[in-house]
């Protein structure tokens, strides 16, 4: 029965995409063929042969698998899990193809969702990632802080800080935190019902359950949990149901003595359009912020990446990655894991020469080169202005738009926090600093001399190191 609802998924599966043949290109087909589907009902675990494939899965197709599976069941509760055991020879299938072009587009989800209108599953689903542990999260400067409050909060839920609330810029490792916090709680206290979401798979769920007309069990399960786990909750921005729903669940869980931990690139005051009542209860609790991590926690995190993964790189690599790639630690690893790659498939010797060749998409521009009085001088010769005036309070036009490709540069080319961009134009706040970013980055797309202007002062500060 199984095997059949498997080929019928697949089928389906096969069927999306952007473009022809996205998803023969990417291979993943082949290697969904050996993987063994087990459940019934509304609960299904998919079998795969190796972590990496698990990865995959999670990370790129499993909304469109699941998709998939809705709609051949015909069951908008489905629930599909995805664990590692290698599948038998004999569960290899004929491989599937697509019967014609793909119609839509691909939406990846992050992280799986829980049946609609299940109130207590076989196994409680937490969606956490076991990988994301206290142990492997490397402690720092940059969130030594965020990680004491992680701590107290997983060993006493509801009881130290409530609601917690993380932010940072993205790769920084703020999953990792609150995922670790949530896998900690469940081995501390078994009994508690741990959910982890990202804000864009509530929103689908909610969606599902609208169309549906499920709110009633969605509102139920939402409210029957003892952890909730919501990351990237910026992306609530221009949701005014979504928040809505969420507010009433805040509410629900927060009176009900339910711990709540959220997590973001910014402070809640600098989620465009969230609702005041979200940004005062957002803050109600305690709000912690993570660095970018300096170069002794950047060697750290890498040494550990290492042995998790197996890979043996000499020591003036990996210092050369830690010192080369300055804001990102997601993009660190990602680094990290190519050079090992291309050392086992290649049969070659990593070496500083090697990595610098082969992470060059990586490495544009020397970050450490650029001042922030080079960014300004630039851009000051540009819009021909003076720095001080950039600095300056003055409000005309050109200099509003100097100001803000100054702090877009700054912000791109340099290790700078807000805080300190703030204070290096002219002790400004934190805010202002985002708002001028925001501006630029979301000019970018529809105002071709802007992006012209950028591309041309990249070029000059490029050539000018």
């Amino acid at each position: 029965m199984n095997d059949s609802l498997w080929n019928q998924v697949l089928e389906r599966f096969s069927e999306f995409g952007s473009e022809p043949g996205v998803l023969e290109r990417d291979g993943i087909l082949d290697l969904l063929q050996g993987a063994v589907l087990e459940g019934e009902k509304s609960h299904y675990s998919l079998r795969v042969g190796s972590t990496f494939i698990q990865r995959l899965v999670q990370n790129r197709y499993h909304h469109d698998l699941l998709t998939a599976f809705r709609e051949v069941t015909h069951n908008p509760e489905v629930f599909l899990e995805v664990l590692v055991q290698p599948a038998s020879p004999a569960g290899r299938k004929k491989r599937i193809r697509p019967k014609s072009s793909p119609e839509g587009e691909v939406f990846p989800g992050k992280s799986r969702s829980l049946p609609l209108g299940t109130d207590s599953p076989p196994v409680w689903n937490h969606n956490l990632n076991p990988r994301y542990m206290f142990d492997n999260y490397v402690v720092g400067v940059c969130n030594q802080f965020a990680h004491a409050a992680a701590c107290a909060i997983a060993n006493n839920p509801s009881k130290a800080y409530n609601p917690f609330y993380v932010f940072g810029s993205v790769g920084l490792g703020k999953t990792h935190l609150v995922s670790a916090i949530g896998n900690c709680m469940i081995q501390l206290y078994p009994a508690l019902k741990v959910l982890y979401i990202t804000t864009e798979s509530f929103l689908n769920e909610m969606v599902s359950a609208i169309k549906f007309n499920k709110m009633n069990e969605f509102r139920e399960r939402y409210r029957k949990i003892d952890v909730l786990i919501m990351d990237d909750v910026q992306f609530l921005s221009g949701k005014e149901r979504t928040q809505e729903e969420l507010f009433y669940t805040f509410n629900s869980l927060y009176e009900n003595g339910k711990q709540i931990i959220l997590s973001s690139d910014c402070m809640p005051n600098d989620i465009p359009t969230l609702e005041g009542r979200l940004k005062s209860r957002f803050g109600w609790g305690l709000i912690a912020d993570i660095q970018i991590p300096d170069f002794e926690t950047k060697v750290e995190i890498l040494k550990g990446k290492m042995a998790q993964e197996k890979i043996d790189l000499p020591m003036d690599v990996v210092y050369f990655l830690a010192n080369s790639i300055k804001s990102n630690i997601r993009e660190l690893e990602g680094a990290m894991i190519r050079l090992g790659a291309y050392g086992n498939l290649m049969g070659k010797q990593i070496t500083i020469e090697v990595a610098r060749t082969l992470l060059a998409d990586l490495m544009p521009l020397s970050r450490e080169a650029i001042s922030v009085d080079r960014i300004l001088q630039e851009v000051a010769e540009y819009y021909r202005v003076l720095p001080k005036e950039i600095r300056s309070k003055k409000r005309h036009k050109t200099l509003v738009t100097a100001r803000h490709m100054a702090v877009f540069l700054i912000r791109e080319l340099t290790q700078k926090s807000y805080p300190e961009i703030g204070r290096e134009m002219g002790g400004r706040d934190h805010s202002t600093a985002i708002y001028s970013f925001k501006m630029v980055e979301e000019k970018l797309e529809s105002d071709p001399a802007l992006s012209a202007d950028l591309v041309y002062l990249k070029k000059r500060l490029e050539q000018a190191n």
